[in-house]
């Protein structure tokens, strides 16, 4: 009996001493798997290094213009927990890992929970993911298995053994994808709210907490109800833990978020975009380019531009572009390029790089050419109808009001664009080739075809040009003759100043572009170009009202302006001063509220003089006070005497014109009445002829012309009133401003018979189709 006691005695003890061997066993096991093996498991690649901030382009502030998304999106790079707001941290612990500061890396209660509800429901219904565990995810992507399950308990264990609480969670709140490409919680805060992290509201700091879960499924964009629910879940969750309380956790609950699709990460995009296309290397992570827009400036150009675009829409206006340059650097402050890089089909487009036909806002290029050789801008130039005999035909402008403005300074004529003028100047100044060398030395790349194909018209717009090389190109005049490429970032190199024009002329001109009394003719003394300050303005219009820009300088700053529609639509009726001029006002007025003002001072070379404005000569001393005289600026060598303007008037006062006139002082559109009269002047020839056409002239017929271009205007030195045309083979027809042929193929003889004197001249034509 008592052996069997002792037998049982013995049996039950062995059963202890194995129970606690195995128990021990398990223990040791245990110990090893938490203690042990993690050591043995690789360190995560990833966690190796600090994540890499996304390409970032940078205004001339370190302001963000544009972050670009890499293969995981976009970051901010690490951030650490002292910079992250601490309602944001507890908005996290709420809804991810409550228990983070109190477990080694897995959370054996929220394990039990997660089982236990999945054996009820009969599927997995809830995770018990430690924020360490969700760190190694994202380290570690991995196909989900169960040995994936174990690793990334090993692996948490790991990086619990190595970093502190703190850098696990900065490490996680760096490296969570938060949706909509943003990764970590410094880029969410940009992506969803345009902020920094430090300005993060409570509310917003739950919103951000509650994306990673499950960022497609959250999505704010696609449903903002359910991201909206899940926030609302967490601050409840954080008012139970007692990390909201009272009136925060009311206003909280209250706080209607205001989410920014377009964040402040994605500025000023027409010029983010153009710097990011001269990069000749593609931006790798922690790409950083500091540009020279000004932020400041770039807001707002975009402002006024949408405002005064406003008010155009019911005009067919669309688009507008602008671009400012800082004339000492030659860097772009600003590049707005659409009304709104957003808008559907080409709002994309930049306005600002896109060749375009000018106008009028190429003359001063014209006026330079003229002034850099002997003119002077109290010289009087012919504003009166004129001919050229070109390759693709007759060339015949016309001012915009199509009225000749007759007698008129150049400084009248370049302020009120006058087209005639302009043509005419060009035309003693070199043609189309002397203009293009001169807008080719200014920057301007776009004229690509021979002089030939432009022609005259080409000082009033018969070519194309972007508006950033127009600007550049005023800011050469802005810079009394010196060039300086644009500067786009700090890549660029410091911009040298080349001369390439003559100072003295380039001065008179701002002088003329300034002048508002010189053109109120055109413009009136009111209109958009008057400043407040003295600022050179001038504008431009396309033909249909395609286009129409304004440029504008002051010693600081070039302003360029471009208003139309990019697919060439035509606008109703909007032209430069009252579509770009508007723009130009608002933002030069602005520009000179923050920099101040400043105007050139008048050379030495110069000199002022008062001088008749139908000679551009001093009065004679017999006629002081009986003629009307301004005042006028000429460089010194090329100032008329007190006794030059002798010559220029008859015995009754009257100012003695070229017979070129004669027509136009007896047509509707004289404004000096009986103050000068059409004469033979000395040197001009007095003999009766043919001016137009020329003798041998060859003329096309294009049928994309309306009637092929058969009209042509007949022209000779005398009035029209006293000249008889004929043509044994064309018929001569009566016309507003004498007579015209209509002209068909083929050797065509035309006489024209002065009646006063019976004088005859003869000249022939040669004719053919296209």
């Amino acid at each position: 009996m008592v052996s069997e006691l002792g037998g049982a005695g013995t049996g039950r003890r062995r059963r202890v001493r194995g129970l606690v061997r195995v128990v021990l066993v398990m223990v040791v096991v245990m110990g090893m798997f938490w203690w042990v093996v993690p050591w043995v498991v690789p360190w995560p690649e990833a966690l190796g290094r600090a994540p890499e901030a996304a390409a970032e382009i940078l205004d001339r502030e370190g302001k963000s213009l544009r972050r670009l998304a890499g293969e995981d999106g976009r970051s901010a790079g690490m951030v650490r927990l002292g910079e992250v707001p601490e309602a944001l941290v507890q908005a996290t612990l709420a809804a991810e890992d409550q228990r983070f500061f109190g477990h080694g890396g897995v959370d054996g209660r929220a394990v039990a929970r997660a089982v236990r509800d999945g054996v009820v429901a009969g599927r997995a219904v809830s995770g018990a993911s430690t924020i360490t565990q969700q760190l190694v995810k994202v380290a570690v992507p991995r196909r989900r298995t169960m040995w994936t399950k174990v690793m990334e308990v090993l692996t948490a264990r790991r990086i619990e053994m190595t970093w502190s609480k703190e850098r696990i969670l900065e490490e996680y709140l760096s490296r969570i994808s938060y949706g909509s490409m943003a990764t970590g919680c410094g880029e969410a805060a940009w992506t969803f709210f345009a902020k920094p992290l430090r300005d993060l509201s409570p509310a917003e700091s739950a919103f951000l907490a509650g994306l990673p879960q499950a960022p497609g499924r959250l999505n704010p964009w696609r449903n903002p109800e359910r991201a909206k629910a899940r926030q609302r879940w967490i601050l409840g969750r954080m008012q139970v833990l007692g990390m909201l309380e009272g009136e925060v956790a009311e206003r909280a609950m209250g706080e209607e978020l205001r989410l920014e699709r377009q964040s402040s990460a994605f500025r000023a995009p027409h010029f983010a975009d153009h710097v990011l296309g001269r990069l000749t290397e593609e931006p790798g992570a922690g790409f950083r380019l500091r540009t020279t827009l000004d932020m400041a400036v770039q807001e707002e150009c975009e402002r006024v531009v949408r405002e005064r675009l406003g008010r155009l829409r019911e005009e067919r206006v669309k688009h507008a572009a602008v671009v400012v340059l800082d004339n000492a650097s030659g860097d772009v402050l600003a590049m707005v390029g659409s009304g709104g890089y957003e808008l559907e089909g080409d709002g994309k487009v930049n306005g600002c790089l896109a060749a375009r036909s000018p106008g009028s806002a190429l003359k001063p290029f014209t006026w330079l050419l003229a002034l850099q050789a002997d003119a002077s801008p109290g010289d009087v130039v012919a504003d009166l109808p004129v001919e050229y005999v070109t390759p693709t035909g007759i060339y015949r402008p016309e001012n915009y009001n199509r009225r000749p403005a007759g007698p008129v300074s150049l400084r009248v004529a370049l302020a009120n664009s006058l087209n005639l003028s302009a043509v005419r100047l060009l035309s003693r100044y070199g043609g189309a080739a002397a203009l293009m060398d001169v807008l080719r030395r200014a920057g301007v790349t776009t004229l690509t075809k021979p002089a030939e194909a432009y022609g005259l018209g080409l000082t009033i717009g018969g070519g194309e040009v972007s508006l950033l090389e127009l600007t550049a190109a005023y800011g050469a005049l802005a810079r009394l003759g010196e060039v300086c490429v644009p500067r786009f970032s700090e890549r660029d190199p410091e911009a040298g100043h080349v001369r390439v024009f003559d100072p003295d002329a380039c001065w008179q001109i701002a002088d003329m572009l300034t002048d508002n009394d010189a053109r109120s003719g055109a413009f009136g003394m009111a209109s958009a170009l008057r400043l407040r300050f003295p600022a050179a303005v001038k504008t431009g219009t396309s033909t249909d009202y395609r286009d129409n820009w304004t440029i504008g300088y002051t010693p600081r700053c070039t302003v360029g302006v471009w208003v139309g529609n990019f697919d060439g639509a035509p606008m109703r009726g909007v032209s430069g001063v009252t579509g770009a001029a508007p723009i130009l006002h608002d933002i030069m007025t602005w520009l000179d509220g923050r920099m101040g003002s400043e105007w050139y001072a008048r050379p030495e070379t110069q000199v002022e003089l008062e001088v008749d404005p139908l000679t551009g000569k001093p009065v004679p001393g017999r006629l002081a006070g009986r003629r009307p005289v301004r005042r006028e600026v000429f460089r010194r060598e090329l100032a008329p005497g007190p006794l030059d303007g002798e010559g220029s008037y008859d015995g009754q006062g009257r100012v003695l014109l070229s017979r070129d006139y004669a027509a136009w002082l007896a047509g509707p559109y004289n404004w000096v009445g009986t103050a000068a009269v059409a004469v033979d002047l000395p040197g001009e020839a007095g003999a009766f002829g043919i001016v137009s056409p020329l003798p041998g002239t060859r003329l096309l017929l294009d049928p994309d012309l309306p009637g092929e271009g058969r009209r042509l205007l007949l022209r000779t030195t005398h009035p029209a009133a006293e000249v008889r045309w004929e043509s044994a083979t064309l018929d001569v027809r009566p016309w507003e401003r004498g007579a015209a042929v209509m002209l068909e193929p083929g050797r065509h003889e035309l006489r024209a018979v002065h009646e006063p004197t019976g004088v005859e001249a003869v000249t022939f034509v040669e004719v053919r189709r296209r």
